[in-house]
């Protein structure tokens, strides 16, 4: 059985049980526990389960996103290098949009080593917010309810507040991404927020790692039009980087 037969196997399989265990799983496809931990790894990395002790299980609806903490250790080396790049591109005297991406979370580890004393970050995640607190940086959090699973600030004030102001640059995360509808993400509050910090930056840059490419998620919140560049890793498949460099758009892989 090839690679990928073994895979919807166990997405089949888990999706008629809830539920699955390695042990299980090397019974039925006859192959070692090594094996299935990869397979389990990789289907975890592009959001199709979510990991257990000996196992793997569905997450709870097809809309909820996985917890920041967790999410934060998902493909930790690629993000590590996209928020490298993050800050070498932001510049002494800059306000900057950080939004609740789990990627903007390491970005705020590479703050410390930066040598920028002048910059103001605005950002709608309270994790994040209190990292950069702990750095001495000048924050100002968004207003709004925050939601549980991605502690990210959301709601009409919000974007009100983002109407009121203006920033260089924005850094954003997403879930999604398709040709037709643009970069997505699973919440329609966190589409609107998005859309609203995309309005405030003179520069907007979407940062993620090549695994979200060609992944739908429920509410798109930019078309490539909207943004001026994209952070990602090496994996970007080459026809959405040509896409994207056919609309002027800066690609950056790391």
């Amino acid at each position: 059985m090839f690679t990928e037969e073994r895979r919807s196997f166990i997405i089949d399989f888990l999706r008629k049980k809830g539920k699955v265990t390695v042990s299980e799983l090397t019974k039925q496809l006859k192959v070692s526990s090594v094996t299935i931990r990869k397979d389990l790894d990789f289907l975890e990395a592009n959001g199709i389960l979510v990991r257990t002790h000996g196992g793997a299980i569905l997450p709870d609806h097809s809309r909820s996103e996985w917890n920041f903490l967790k999410k934060i250790h998902q493909r930790e080396n690629e993000k590590k290098r996209i928020a490298k790049k993050i800050i070498s591109l932001i510049e002494d005297g800059d306000t900057v949009i950080l939004d609740s991406s789990s990627t903007n979370y390491y970005a705020t580890f590479e703050l410390r080593k930066a040598d920028l004393s002048m910059v103001t970050i605005v950002t709608n995640n309270v994790f994040i917010a209190g990292k950069l607190i702990e750095l001495g940086i000048e924050v100002l959090v968004l207003g709004g309810v925050v939601r549980e699973n991605s502690l990210s600030l959301v709601g009409p004030w919000a974007v009100r507040f983002l109407e009121e102001i203006n920033v260089d640059k924005a850094f954003l995360g997403t879930t999604g991404f398709s040709v037709e509808k643009g970069f997505m993400t699973p919440s329609v509050v966190e589409a609107d927020v998005k859309k609203a910090m995309i309005r405030s930056a003179s520069k907007v840059y979407i940062v993620t790692d090549s695994t979200k490419f060609a992944r739908n998620a429920f509410a798109s919140f930019a078309l490539p039009e909207d943004i001026d560049g994209i952070i990602t890793d090496e994996e970007i498949p080459r026809e959405y980087e040509v896409f994207l460099l056919e609309k002027g758009i800066k690609v950056y892989k790391v």
